[in-house]
């Protein structure tokens, strides 16, 4: 009885906390869990290959909707998106059901994206992430973000950063698209992540987060971040240890994949309107 009754207490609190309009903090219990690495990649670079990422802007679709289309004007690839929901909202969406809502509940932000110049529709800007039943996509454009709330993210020394093999992460990354394994259930949960540190296709997992589908996506292209703390074992890897993260450039290997085919299968779009 004593159980069951400390149990709806802390269900009861999860609910009722912060019940306010403001920004989410996080559940104070799992705040130590946010945190980047203090022993990562960027400990160990050279002061002019760390890097590191800026909040450039940031938006609240309940206030901010006619702000909207010169922010999305604004974004540039590789910028990162971070999602977050007031607790009165996320609340209100557990409520009736939508229990992807938990996440906002629970932290700083509840989803990651990042702008890609989507080499399957003639660079068009698209938002890659991965979700539930999904798996890794850029389905979603631009125009989408106006009914979200959310923070961006810039990395510096982004011309350093190897765009062509970025695009090819995405290409092959998405090949498991639309499969409910290609999503990371057991990364959700920190038990064990997909490959985090990808040189090769063949290193690219079948299933990732969306946090850490950024974090892999990156390092394809030459960033390693400091976002992961265990090398992916025991490590729920959230949106805000990427976006608070350092890092550092890695020079990827020189490899050719001129005879790497990146087209995918002439399936049609897959949703969501053209980007800008």
């Amino acid at each position: 009885m004593r159980r069951t009754t400390a149990l709806f207490l802390m269900v009861a609190a999860l609910f009722l906390a912060g019940c306010g309009e403001g920004r989410p903090r996080g559940v104070w219990a799992l705040r130590w869990m946010e945190r980047p690495s203090s022993d990562g990649p960027s400990t160990r670079a050279a002061p002019e290959d760390v890097t590191s990422f800026a909040q450039v802007a940031t938006y609240d679709h309940r206030r901010d909707r006619e702000r909207s289309a010169a922010l999305v004007n604004d974004l540039v690839e590789g910028d990162v998106i971070a999602y977050w929901m007031s607790t009165r909202e996320a609340r209100r969406k557990l409520l009736t059901g939508r229990f992807s809502a938990l996440g906002y509940r629970l932290l700083v932000y509840g989803h990651l994206a990042m702008v890609v110049a989507d080499p399957e529709r003639g660079g068009t800007l698209r938002l890659f992430s991965s979700e539930s039943f999904t798996g890794p996509n850029s389905d979603e454009d631009l125009a989408s973000l106006a009914s979200h709330s959310y923070d961006v993210f810039r990395l510096d020394r982004w011309d350093r950063v190897d765009t062509r093999r970025l695009h090819e992460f995405v290409v092959l990354a998405r090949a498991k698209a639309n499969r409910w394994y290609g999503y990371d259930f057991s990364g959700m949960f920190g038990l064990w992540n997909s490959p985090l540190r990808p040189t090769r296709p063949r290193d690219i997992g079948h299933d990732y987060i969306c946090s850490t589908v950024v974090v892999a996506a990156l390092h394809y292209a030459g960033v390693a971040l400091d976002a992961v703390r265990h090398g992916g074992f025991a490590d729920v890897c959230t949106p805000k240890q990427v976006v608070t993260s350092k890092g550092c450039i890695v020079p990827p290997p020189a490899i050719v994949f001129a005879d790497l085919d990146l087209r995918e299968p002439d399936v049609g779009p897959k949703g969501g309107r053209a980007g800008r």
